[in-house]
């Protein structure tokens, strides 16, 4: 099972709820657990807000969602960066007091959380595995 998702969003507060909405449909398909899915939805609302917080004016940005059989993948884009496979990701940076609560939470609900900040554009990149209902025939690895 594969299931991907490729959004180009304004940058709009209701462009943050309509990504977030859209994986946790996405994520119920496959019967994704409810907590893992809510955990994955705060995880993306973070950090397509820190996205949102850095765009140029009238940039937008994009989302892409990868779900696997194990795995779950998130890059968020700003409208200047590149393929997320064509970017060097870094681990996320000390911050101060104010700006942390994002990164804190992209942190403690995704496995993994990664981004870029150069020559003005950004990424995030997310990575969570994923946990099944209990009446979900969870996928095999192979």
């Amino acid at each position: 099972m594969s299931i991907q998702i490729v959004m180009m969003l304004p940058p709009r507060a209701a462009s943050v709820s309509f990504a977030r909405h859209a994986l946790g449909e996405a994520l119920s398909i496959p019967g994704v657990s409810p907590d893992c899915i809510h955990e994955a939805q705060l995880a993306l609302s973070e950090a397509c807000s820190n996205i949102l917080r850095h765009l140029a004016a009238g940039q937008n940005f994009e989302v892409l969602i990868n779900i696997g059989e194990i795995e779950l993948t998130v890059h968020v884009l700003d409208g200047e960066a590149q393929s997320p496979h064509d970017r060097k990701l870094a681990n996320w940076p000390d911050t101060d007091v104010e700006h942390d609560g994002g990164l804190s939470l992209m942190t403690a609900f995704a496995d993994h959380a990664s981004f870029e900040s150069k020559d003005g554009s950004g990424a995030v990149r997310l990575k969570k595995r994923l946990r099944w209902s209990a009446e979900a025939p969870v996928p095999s690895s192979g």
